[in-house]
């Protein structure tokens, strides 16, 4: 009887374990998370500008979020948050933007992403005052790095990219002025939750 029971028991194991291996790994998490920071560079321009707008650099907060497509392709949205001092107080900027992330080879850890959205502009430090700039634009990002521990839960990466502000006619205190374009250069590193 004994044997009976043993022999049942291990033909059941043999036609379960497909199935609750299989199961386990549709049950694989493919969101992901990413949180870090970075060095940015800013430069605003305007077609009509006369003036050389300056090169302003500061820190930045960048944050994305996620779906694994398949092994090579994820999607997602991203926030970069960029203060800068300027002349007037400090200058916010946070972009929001859909971005997708595309890996050319599987096993390593290259990646690139390209992504468009909105990009809020706001003069917090003078905002009751007749100096404050608050404006929406068109964001565009494009970047590159290199991911680390790319198939583990908790991994890291480094990354570069540039987001494009097209503000398009700024309003001031002095005034309108047209076409205002920003161009945001930054590079970071970033731990990725999965």
């Amino acid at each position: 009887m004994m044997r009976w029971s043993l022999t049942g028991v291990w033909c059941a194991l043999v036609v379960l374990a497909p199935s609750v291996c299989a199961a386990q790994e549709t049950n694989e998490s493919r969101m992901w998370i990413v949180a870090g920071g970075t060095s940015a560079t800013v430069r605003g321009d305007c077609q009509t500008c006369e003036e050389d707008f300056p090169y302003r650099h500061g820190p930045g907060i960048v944050a994305n979020a996620g779906y694994r497509v398949n092994p090579r392709m994820d999607v997602g949205a991203e926030i970069f948050w960029v203060p800068l001092e300027t002349a007037s107080g400090t200058l916010n900027t946070t972009h929001m933007d859909a971005v997708a992330q595309f890996r050319p080879w599987r096993t390593h850890g290259f990646f690139i992403k390209g992504g468009a959205g909105m990009a809020f502009i706001r003069n917090w430090v003078d905002a009751i005052g007749p100096g404050a700039i608050n404006s929406k634009a068109l964001s565009v990002v494009v970047g590159g790095g290199w991911a680390f521990r790319v198939e583990k839960r908790v991994g890291f990466q480094l990354f570069a990219s540039q987001h494009a502000g097209a503000l398009g006619d700024l309003q001031t205190a002095a005034g309108d002025v047209p076409d205002v374009l920003g161009n945001y250069w930054s590079v970071g590193a970033a731990l990725v939750f999965r």
